[in-house]
């Protein structure tokens, strides 16, 4: 039996495969360099918060916030805005570790494009940033689950 061939097949299995190979090298959804640097440049967040930013599950996250905690590299403090809620913050071995965990991934996303000039990572922003608007709209007509 001959297989139907097109070329939106073929750009759709390179995007997955460009997704697989981007979620896994650098880091998924959910990793403790990522927690480092969202903390980072937000200084403080409630769980829920950070929880939001990941887009991944409460208990998930809790784990590794545990094991971060205890690692010295995140400090769980009162809220300024309510005190009645809790608060993490990078400490200053978090902050060091942050540093150098954004500084290593912005390498890595630099060698990752070298091989397009300027005005071709532009274009393909803005081709990417075109499928992702269509995208969302299809997905509000359509009930993916």
């Amino acid at each position: 039996m001959e297989q139907t061939h097109s070329l939106s097949g073929d750009v759709i299995k390179q995007l997955r495969t460009c997704g697989h190979f981007l979620y896994f090298r650098m880091g998924g959804k959910i990793g403790r360099r990522r927690i480092l640097v969202v903390l980072e440049k937000h200084h403080e967040l409630l769980q829920k918060e950070l929880q939001e930013i990941l887009e991944v599950q409460s208990g998930s996250l809790s784990e590794i916030i545990i094991k971060m905690e205890n690692d010295g590299l995140i400090e769980k403090a009162k809220s300024e805005r309510d005190g009645r809620h809790l608060v993490l913050r990078l400490t200053e071995k978090g902050l060091k570790e942050a540093k150098i965990a954004r500084s290593e991934h912005d390498k890595h996303v630099e060698e990752l494009m070298s091989c397009l000039a300027e005005n071709e990572k532009q274009e393909l922003y803005n081709l990417l940033s075109k499928i992702l608007l269509h995208w969302k709209d299809i997905e509000k007509q359509i009930d993916f689950r």
